[in-house]
């Protein structure tokens, strides 16, 4: 790791990155230059009580308090959106909103015997670099360079409790399956068919795909002919641009090695921008390109916006937090939301987002109080592909019927602090606003007043009318999209 950071402190980007500056607004001003006269289309920017929700939500996976939004409101401060992203960043909930997203990316498809990994190891120590703001390229070194070693002394002890070492547990130590996932996750490409044959759409040849399997084997590794797996050739460790370590190093060596080809050779661009296409797409809801499969030719939308933000990240040393700053300060992040339908219409406005698992739990438990057996169904009927684009997300069945009736759930929103709270306030129409605060974190607009004020006056039993209404504003789509 020495060699590394002695690697990271000479990289000429350093240098480079300390007179270069790049804003939002000149991002703007990039995107403009590639949207041509389809700028004109462009979606209004977005009122301060939705950019509060959809920063919050974005950035902590967490709904801004009632309080919250009012003060926030009642702020006159012109540069106040950019003061509570800032806010946001340094919160403990930013660090785990994050670790979850990315433990996720690293085990959604993982077929790693459960015995021998922590997922919940990995999470932790993910969010304790985003919250003490490490950067990318540290994080990625300590992943992809991780050893894990089995303790024989303990039973299943595979060093899955010290974080890092689940990357490497979730691929099963083997070669092909972490010369596969690392392209797919730190490059943003997809070569795993390279394994078997060349790729059939893009440049990658199979023999590629096995010298970079190579890196990852503990002894001489053999590549099993195409025509007869029981005949192998030695193939020697080799990067995907044509580098090659030195002969004599030990396996640990070696994954060091590639880590520092993956993070630190100028040429692969590819790194960089694999994460601000995954962020782009996380916060736009459509990225330049599908996150896990860009190879030489892939295409991709907007090439010189990707590439010049990617360029950008790499000079602010691959800080996370700068990425976030540079896009949510953006106009192309504060706009409403439209569905597009065609490439040419992409970040003239929002996607809307289906929002992920443990931010409905949030949101479910927001409500509710905390209620863990109802945090693991939600997590479980609510899960998704982090790696699929919003445009390929759908919604289930399972999904409605649970925040309709699953029984744990309706029982706590009928003894919840919400409930009593709304109980208490003899104004109908303040009852109101308090409800759509508390629940979609907006006030309510004329028309939800009058229907639901109506909804009050013509029940025989408040308490139940009140807990009518909980009811709707938690079915409702709103709540479980990011607006």
């Amino acid at each position: 790791m020495q060699l590394l950071g002695y690697i990271r402190q000479t990289m000429p980007t350093r240098r480079i990155g300390s007179r270069i500056s790049f804003s939002s607004d000149d991002l703007d001003k990039t995107l403009a230059l590639e949207l041509g006269e389809t700028t004109s289309q462009a979606a209004p920017l977005i009122d301060d009580e939705t950019f509060i929700r959809r920063a919050s939500l974005d950035l902590t996976g967490n709904l801004p308090t009632p309080e919250k939004i009012k003060s926030f409101l009642a702020d006159q401060n012109t540069n106040k959106r950019a003061d509570y992203i800032d806010e946001l960043l340094e919160t403990q909930a930013y660090a785990r909103k994050w670790a979850r997203y990315w433990t996720s990316v690293i085990f959604y498809e993982s077929e790693a015997n459960k015995r021998r990994v922590n997922p919940q190891a990995l999470e932790d120590w993910l969010a304790e670099q985003f919250h003490k703001g490490a950067p990318w390229d540290y994080i990625t070194v300590m992943l992809i360079s991780a050893t894990p070693e089995r303790n024989k002394k303990v039973k299943n002890d595979y060093g899955q409790d010290y974080g890092p070492n689940n990357f490497v547990l979730a691929c099963e130590n083997k070669s092909t399956e972490l010369a596969s996932e690392t392209a797919r996750i730190f490059m943003g490409i997809s070569i795993q068919c390279a394994e078997c044959h060349d790729h059939p759409f893009d440049n990658w040849k199979r023999e590629q795909f096995h010298e970079l399997a190579a890196f990852f084997h503990p002894y001489t590794y053999k590549m099993p002919s195409q025509d007869d797996p029981t005949v192998k050739t030695v193939v020697k460790p080799r990067f995907l641009l044509g580098e090659k370590p030195y002969e004599n190093m030990k396996s640990d060596a070696r994954r060091v090695s590639i880590a520092a080809y993956l993070a630190y050779n100028p040429k692969n661009y590819w790194f960089a921008r694999a994460y601000v296409n995954r962020i782009w797409s996380e916060l736009i809801g459509d990225g330049f390109y599908d996150v896990d499969s860009l190879g030489p030719d892939g295409d991709v939308v907007h090439k010189p916006v990707v590439n010049r933000i990617a360029a950008n990240f790499r000079f602010k040393d691959f800080d996370p937090k700068w990425l976030f700053r540079l896009i949510m300060n953006s106009k192309v992040y504060q706009r409403q939301m439209r569905t597009m339908d065609s490439p040419s219409e992409l970040f003239t406005a929002v996607r809307p987002s289906r929002l992920r698992p443990d931010v409905v739990a949030n949101s479910v438990n927001h409500l509710t109080g905390e209620h863990p057996n109802l945090r693991k169904e939600i997590a479980q009927v609510f899960d998704m592909n982090p790696s699929l684009p919003q445009s390929a997300l759908e919604g289930s069945i399972q999904q409605a019927l649970l925040l309709m009736n699953q029984q744990e759930l309706q029982q706590a929103l009928s003894q919840s602090e919400l409930k009593q709270k709304l109980q208490a306030i003899s104004s109908d129409a303040e009852l109101v606003q308090t409800l759509y605060l508390n629940i979609l974190a907006r006030h309510a607009t004329p028309e939800e007043v009058e229907r639901n004020v109506s909804y009050l006056k013509d029940s025989e039993k408040r308490d139940e009318a009140v807990e009518d209404l909980i009811w709707v504003l938690l079915n409702c789509t709103e709540f479980r999209t990011k607006r």
